[in-house]
């Protein structure tokens, strides 16, 4: 092991805003879904530039009221890489739907439109594209595959948190966009995500749809009395953003563009220092895209071995996501997908986060330089 200090891959942001903030929502009273939820959807939406925005309490809860909002019922389809994070891929089981396996470019980890378009059926009801550690799919192509068959497109954001594309943060292209809050996100709420969709009427609908399907403004009457002739016409969820994370939240929105800034420009480095590393192949990013670059990461031969390097030496690093076919709760048999099959085999990442310096990013970059 190296003396020196661990530069660790992950690691939570907490601002220092935030006991301040917090302290008069704890003595409130008032800790379930209120002002501060909806404080913290507003400020969201205009640093993304999107039209609104509903906060749930994790983001398969967002991806599961993405597709619910997408028509996706039991025995129905939605095509999705099998190399993504679980809590992306659960929601479809929840729903009592079934996942449809694609496979990827080997040089990006994510899919695009050729590997979807063999895999619709007449039970697909939505796509769902994942963008891999922060970095952006192509999505042009996938949409306009999706509206000649007339299906919904989700894009998993959840690692991509200031991502650009064509010189917009991403949400508002696809039908539906999730971001997660998770603790070891480039903001965090604890525990918290984001949907997006530019349908205002499907917004308002998610509103109500988090909470058991209750619309809080006929609810009650004006004395506050519940509302005998109250009606739910269509059961929801209870999968509200509460208050004390949206709190967290607001304390750090504000860093966001300090943040984001710090991780892309520890991913631009990487890119010219590691260009030419012999047994390291970079991924290829969309040349009008702008990663958020949650991890950075890159191909690189006898993975297994530099991994071991790397973590000796104080460093984390690890292959970021499992296949997901293989598991048993989806039956257990693994599918053969070249292009996965290659990127799981060689993906690795490596630490890219705003805790990351030019002394730490240049100890990462030698430990591979030198070898494993």
């Amino acid at each position: 092991m190296s003396g020196l200090p661990a530069i660790p891959l992950f690691k939570v942001f907490m601002p220092e805003r935030a006991p301040a903030l917090l302290a008069p929502v704890l003595a409130s009273g008032r800790l379930a879904c209120g002002p501060q939820v909806a404080a913290f959807e507003a400020q969201c939406a205009a640093w993304l530039g999107a039209v609104d925005a509903v906060a749930l309490n994790d983001s398969s809860s967002a991806l599961t009221l993405s597709m619910y909002l997408a028509g996706v019922r039991p025995g129905d389809e939605v095509i999705v890489p099998s190399l993504a994070c679980s809590a992306t891929v659960m929601p479809i089981a929840n729903l009592f739907a079934r996942p449809v396996w694609c496979d990827v470019d080997a040089a990006t980890g994510m899919p695009n439109a050729e590997h979807v378009a063999g895999l619709i059926s007449e039970k697909t009801k939505a796509i769902l594209i994942y963008h891999w550690s922060g970095d952006v799919a192509q999505l042009e192509a996938t949409l306009a595959l999706a509206k000649q068959h007339d299906l919904k497109v989700i894009e998993e954001a959840s690692e991509a948190f200031g991502a650009e594309s064509g010189g917009r943060r991403l949400g508002g292209v696809a039908d539906y966009t999730v971001y997660s809050f998770y603790a070891t996100k480039h903001i965090n709420t604890g525990e918290g995500a984001l949907l997006l969709t530019a349908d205002r009427a499907e917004l308002a609908l998610a509103r109500r749809l988090r909470r058991f399907g209750i619309d809080p403004g006929t609810l009650r009457l004006a004395n506050g009395d519940l509302n005998p002739h109250f009606d739910v016409p269509l059961a929801g969820f209870n999968m509200p953003m509460n208050e004390i994370a949206a709190t967290i939240g607001l304390a750090a929105l504000p860093e966001a563009d300090g943040i984001v800034a710090r991780h892309r420009g520890n991913g631009h480095r990487y890119e010219l220092a590691l260009a030419n590393v012999a047994g390291v192949r970079l991924l290829e990013r969309g040349a009008h895209t702008e990663s958020a670059y949650w991890t950075y990461s890159m191909l690189a031969e006898r993975r297994d071995d530099l991994i071991r390097k790397l973590n000796s030496h104080g460093i984390g690093a690890q292959r970021l996501h499992l296949r997901n076919d293989g598991f048993s709760c989806f039956g257990g048999k693994a599918l053969v997908l070249p292009g996965t099959e290659v990127f799981d085999s060689h993906n690795i990442s490596i630490p890219c986060g705003w805790w990351i310096g030019e002394q730490e990013q240049e100890r990462v970059v030698q430990c591979i330089k030198d070898g494993w």
